[in-house]
């Protein structure tokens, strides 16, 4: 399979990883009630389950130190300055791209904690997720990120049967269908009666 939108979007999430500091990991984020050390913990086992699912390998097998990360490692893993997160996060990323590019069929199906999907779905839904979660990383770390509109589109488009032409609209659309702004409300005018 052709990996280069997903490569594309984890190198963009890598970047903002690589400012983050221990301080910043307990900063709230929009995804699921986390922090940003939540965040980062999520990505890196998300990344280890589904490259282990496209090779068939079983979840339990042994994890080397180097990629498995627990709540306590976290401070070991940044730098002083910023950096440090995103090696991690690039590493398995890399790993995650390398099964997505060694599947034969993208038809496949495949099993991943308990869902099956073809392996062209799992591709698209990563991909979506990894832009979804930069969102939530850069609005815990107070940055502004709007993704290009092709990849917005793309999102949209793999969450929703909407078409929308306009950029923010795309973005904004597909942030609420993952939850991550309120559903638009119908606001009624009430009008008053005359005096």
């Amino acid at each position: 399979m052709d990996v280069n939108a997903l490569h594309t979007a984890t190198e963009i999430l890598a970047e903002y990883l690589s400012e983050v500091t221990h301080g910043d990991l307990g900063q709230a984020t929009p995804a699921n009630s986390w922090d940003i050390g939540d965040l980062y913990i999520h990505l890196i086992e998300e990344n280890i389950s589904i490259a282990r699912g496209l090779a068939d390998e079983p979840v339990h097998k042994k994890v080397s130190k180097a990629d498995k990360v627990t709540r306590s490692d976290l401070e070991a893993a940044a730098h002083l300055y910023g950096g440090g997160y995103e090696e991690r996060y690039r590493r398995t990323s890399r790993a995650l791209e390398n099964a997505f590019a060694a599947v034969a069929d993208r038809e496949s199906l495949h099993s991943i904690d308990g869902i099956t999907r073809t392996a062209h779905a799992w591709y698209d839904r990563q991909v979506n997720n990894t832009v979804i979660h930069t969102w939530d990383m850069t609005q815990a770390m107070g940055f502004t990120y709007h993704p290009s509109p092709d990849v917005a589109l793309r999102v949209l488009r793999t969450e929703s049967d909407l078409s929308i032409d306009d950029v923010t609209a795309i973005w904004e659309a597909a942030l609420r269908l993952s939850g991550r702004l309120p559903a638009v409300q119908q606001v009624q005018a009430v009008r008053t009666a005359p005096r």
